[in-house]
């Protein structure tokens, strides 16, 4: 159970109770604590839940966040026992989106001003409907999962300076590392920067950028500016966008910047890489 202190009060029989919702996750995490903390802060409080211990406490729960690395065919029966005693809405999130998911939660805590302001919780019918979205539970209280990256982790290829070609991994262990790749894939075309992306996933810069490089192989401006210029790569085929609006639309600063980098990365400048056989097809 993590509990909230910092947050809006509810009232709970009358009397004001620090918000809380009931977190789950696999026997083989090997350590909820730290997972806990890394998607909700430092400013939350927790207490392991035994067996046999009273459902009083899970009545109180604003949310139940199961944190799913797998989904395995129980999952929903585990959930549906829980479900039933917290009467609170589901929220399952994977690798992929876990990281959105707990945004989702403290948003909605944050806002929260007593318990009868929290979204109403949802039948275990509506949960095991929407089981396999592939934004978690969150289109159930009106978020949509559309800014990640869905499908599969695309193959991101790059050769460095001394002409190693450096292939980015599709299996990675790590939720933060995955859903840096899969927001980088969804906003390359925005403002975004390591310390924003470490923010986001709460790590210090250097952590992140220690663990982005070892679970996905490079670093991540190396991964943020090959997925820029793979997808200039692709407008460049459609001789309806000016060179300069491409650059643009992949996140480039400025065209000289964008020329620069196009031409470390390809060989060719975008104008030349455009009139080449590669941008057939």
């Amino acid at each position: 159970m993590i509990e909230f202190p910092t947050y809006p009060k509810q009232l709970v029989h009358g009397r004001e109770e620090s918000q809380r919702i009931l977190f789950l996750c696999p026997d083989s995490e090997s350590n909820p604590t730290e997972l806990c903390l890394a998607l909700f802060g430092s400013q939350i409080l927790m207490h392991r839940m035994q067996r046999d211990e009273s459902g009083d406490a899970l009545a109180g729960a604003a949310f139940l966040f199961v944190y799913a690395a797998e989904t395995p065919n129980a999952l929903r029966d585990i959930i549906g026992g829980h479900q039933a005693k917290t009467n609170a809405p589901v929220l399952v999130a994977q690798k992929s989106n876990v990281v959105k998911t707990a945004h989702l939660v403290t948003e909605l805590l944050g806002r929260a001003r007593n318990a009868g302001s929290l979204a109403a919780a949802p039948s275990f019918s509506e949960v095991a409907e929407n089981q396999d979205n592939a934004a978690g539970m969150a289109e159930m209280i009106g978020i949509s999962g559309a800014d990640l990256w869905n499908e599969p982790l695309p193959e991101i290829i790059l050769v460095d300076e001394d002409g190693n070609t450096i292939h980015a991994s599709h299996q990675l262990q790590d939720y933060r590392a995955e859903y840096t790749c899969r927001y980088v894939l969804a906003h390359f075309h925005d403002n975004i920067n390591r310390d924003k992306m470490a923010e986001m996933v709460n790590l210090s810069p250097g952590y992140f950028s220690n663990l982005f490089r070892s679970e996905v192989g490079m670093s991540f401006s190396d991964y943020l500016i090959q997925v820029r210029v793979e997808n200039a790569k692709s407008l460049l085929r459609r001789f309806d966008l000016s060179v300069e609006a491409i650059s643009k639309k992949c996140g480039f600063n400025s065209l000289a910047h964008f020329s620069r980098t196009f031409k470390d990365r390809c060989g060719l400048s975008p104008l030349k890489y455009r009139k080449s056989p590669h941008a057939v097809g």
